[in-house]
């Protein structure tokens, strides 16, 4: 069976703001998530670099691991500090994998991967790497991203994608990809805004019959839900919107098995 993460940029209503400065201690919730199903989080790296030494050592000794650290790094060659700034708190935290993206210019491949091999070196032996094929980046593009995994394949990296925006063809995705896909971003974004899973019944269906097909056995986090990134928007809502969502999914694909 699957396992199921919680990512807290989910929680976070400043994610975009300007700073992107944390807005709560995800030690407080930790407990919570635990009892709720959750295998583990995904933890937005500001909700350690920019918190407290107390959080910090809260988030290290929870019994709810720290399955996946993400990262926001750049890959440009002025952004070495805060590379090196992030791979202290990968070191320190020891998360099992780690996030990361390049950015949105296939003129500078050569560069993310020079900065990116230098930045790996930083960072514990055992983590696994996992490079999110995200809208805004060079990973956007199918066949760019298997260019850019090959020139990894010596250090491993997998990737991440997003099963359910209705925008995303999945099948090419595997296509290019194949099991290097190992994580995958739950949200259901649609017409430019973000939406409970059951709401789409047959878009759920669809993808999670695709994931059964290409032999999917990742991980899931629940990234984004109904009602992020509007006027709104407050934690104990989007929290149980998460919940909802994680329930859902988690019954669907128990159906899958149960079918097979």
């Amino acid at each position: 069976m699957s396992r199921f993460f919680i990512n807290t940029v989910l929680l976070e209503k400043n994610r975009w703001e300007p700073g992107r400065n944390p807005s709560l201690r995800v030690s407080d919730w930790m407990g919570r998530m635990q009892s709720d199903g959750f295998d583990g989080i995904e933890l937005w790296e500001n909700h350690a670099m920019k918190n407290s030494e107390e959080e910090v050592e809260a988030l290290k000794d929870h019994p709810l691991p720290i399955e996946i650290f993400n990262s926001y790094v750049g890959f440009d060659d002025d952004q070495e500090k805060e590379r090196a700034e992030a791979a202290a708190m990968i070191r320190r935290l020891h998360p099992k994998r780690v996030k990361f993206n390049f950015g949105n210019s296939k003129a500078s491949l050569n560069v993310y991967i020079r900065n990116f091999n230098d930045w790996k070196d930083q960072l514990p032996e055992d983590c696994e790497l996992l490079c999110e094929c995200h809208p805004g980046t060079v990973m956007e593009d199918p066949s760019t991203a298997r260019e850019l995994l090959e020139q990894l394949e010596s250090v491993g990296v997998k990737a991440i994608t997003h099963p359910f925006h209705e925008q995303v063809n999945l099948n090419d995705w595997f296509n290019y990809l194949g099991d290097k896909i190992v994580h995958a971003h739950v949200s259901l974004f649609k017409d430019h805004a973000f939406h409970s899973l059951e709401d789409e019944p047959d878009l759920i269906h669809e993808r999670l019959q695709i994931l059964k097909e290409r032999r999917y056995r990742g991980t899931f986090s629940m990234e984004f839900t109904k009602g992020v990134a509007e006027a709104s928007e407050t934690l104990q809502e989007i929290y149980a919107h998460a919940v909802k969502d994680f329930s859902y999914l988690k019954k669907q694909l128990q159906t899958q098995e149960v079918q097979r």
